[in-house]
């Protein structure tokens, strides 16, 4: 029973138990639930109706699913790798970068469980094998992807299993345990935000005892040491085929929809960072049902400047606000920007606003018509980029390009050793030249000329380069 008690003033601290009951039943709590949150019948005509949302269930087919496999297999063919099999480890989860395991079999063990243990043998008529965990994954993937139908043909089997024990069992069953087996091991090393890698070492020190004349090698090849290979499912994954592609497009109409809702919940009185990336999350969760790549909105500055984080930094008029976002869907994102003005056309700022954005539009629109499939370099890329912003009398600044497809920072990605990778058809990338106007041509309202950005998802054809995002390259300011 609740008792009262009282303070040195001798003013009651408390309440009765007969009191709580009062003051709940006076506020609804006796009536029934749905009630209490709508106020009206449950039964009442008109009710509102809940908001739309994709359930993230895997659409891939086994079409896509052979394509794919037949490509990974085809690379670990090739004289510099010689592989038999591939294995993932679980301590590559899909958050921290890995996305091996979800590549090969569409799995992605989420919220912190660990990733799939995944055998990927070379030999076509071998089953490829996933370890995840426990009998109620085995159950509910099983589920997700029958209506694929990758599990059907037996060709990919699920087994609530984990650790190194297992694995190696699965290895000697399949007759991968022989001396001198050239094992791949993703995420082992070697890769550019992981050169130490993400293998847990009693994982492995375990593993390698217990097949101790298997040869385990790393596969990331950062930088790439064959002319342009980048791993066999790095090289693979890079080059998306039809469906892939249709997944980045739907997560970059998405994306598109966010940076809509961003300015809409300023023209509707956001006060706050944190009103814009919530309205924008909203889209993005509801739109693709997963686990957004990025979110990130700033003021006066780079878009990532707030780390992905809703802040409470306030709105005003006169600043540009800069994003990143980048919406997931099947495991397939890629980054749009648009920066956008705080204010209207009489606002101080906005023609140094509107000035660079247009820049930038003729930046994109020359950099993909210089784009050839099979001839073009990223490095090509990069350096024609620069030479854009020299012709138009200004310097880029920040990271043109990284990678857009499944998985956290895929690549290919703007750098020193992905430079010599040739652009390919299927080839997706995020391209977001930024720039800071040259003060002596024109003068921003602040001490400083603030960053300006303009993103899109650039898709590589047989013929050159395509957007894929919609929205006009334009200049947006939230009032008329």
């Amino acid at each position: 029973m609740a008792r009262r008690t009282h303070d040195a003033t001798g003013s009651h601290g408390g309440f009765s138990r007969r009191q709580m009951l009062h003051r709940a039943a006076a506020a609804g709590v006796g009536l029934p639930l749905a009630h209490t949150l709508t106020g009206r019948d449950v039964s009442a005509q008109g009710r509102t109706p809940l908001p739309a949302f994709t359930v993230p269930s895997p659409m891939l087919s086994v079409a896509e699913r052979d394509r794919r496999w037949a490509a990974v297999r085809a690379n670990m063919a090739k004289p510099q790798w010689n592989l038999d099999a591939i294995i993932t480890a679980g301590s590559d989860q899909a958050g921290t970068g890995g996305h091996n395991a979800r590549y090969l079999t569409q799995i992605v063990m989420q919220k912190g469980s660990g990733g799939p243990e995944v055998f990927f043998p070379r030999d076509p008529a071998k089953a490829v094998v996933a370890h995840i965990s426990a009998t109620r994954y085995v159950d509910e993937w099983t589920r997700r992807l029958e209506p694929g139908r990758w599990l059907a043909d037996g060709k990919l089997v699920l087994k609530p299993e984990s650790g190194s024990a297992a694995l190696a069992k699965v290895i000697k069953a399949q007759g991968d345990n022989r001396p001198g087996t050239r094992i791949g091991v993703a995420k082992l090393k070697g890769s550019r935000f992981e050169p130490e890698g993400l293998v847990s070492y009693t994982w492995f020190e375990n593993l390698r005892a217990a097949l101790p004349g298997v040869l385990f090698l790393p596969i990331d090849q950062f930088p790439p040491q064959v002319g342009n290979d980048t791993g066999p499912i790095e090289d693979a994954s890079m080059s998306k085929g039809t469906e892939e592609i249709e997944a980045i497009r739907k997560a970059v109409a998405v994306n598109e929809r966010a940076i809509a809702a961003a300015i809409d919940a300023v023209r509707n009185g956001a006060t706050r960072q944190a009103d814009l990336w919530w309205a924008s999350v909203q889209v993005m969760y509801s739109g693709c049902g997963e686990d957004m790549v990025r979110c990130s909105i700033g003021f006066d500055g780079g878009g990532n400047n707030t780390i992905g984080d809703p802040t409470d930094t306030p709105v005003r008029v006169g600043q540009i606000c800069n994003q990143e976002i980048s919406a997931a869907y099947q495991g397939y994102g890629s980054q749009i920007n648009h920066a956008f003005f705080i204010g209207g056309p009489s606002t101080p700022g906005y023609d140094y606003y509107r000035t660079a954005v247009e820049l930038l539009a003729k930046v994109h629109q020359r950099a993909i018509a210089f784009i050839q499939p099979g001839k073009t370099t990223y490095g090509d890329f990069q350096a024609n980029n620069e030479k854009i912003f020299t012709d138009l009398g200004e310097r880029g600044s920040g990271l043109n390009t990284h990678g857009g497809g499944i998985g956290f920072l895929s690549r290919p990605r703007q750098s020193p050793e992905d430079n010599l990778v040739v652009m390919q058809p299927g080839h997706t990338f995020d391209f977001k030249p930024a720039v800071t106007l040259d003060r002596q041509k024109i003068k921003d309202v602040r001490d400083r000329n603030r960053l300006v950005q303009l993103g899109e998802s650039i898709l590589v054809t047989d013929k050159g380069a395509v957007r894929l995002g919609t929205r006009p390259l334009v200049p947006i300011a939230t009032q008329g």
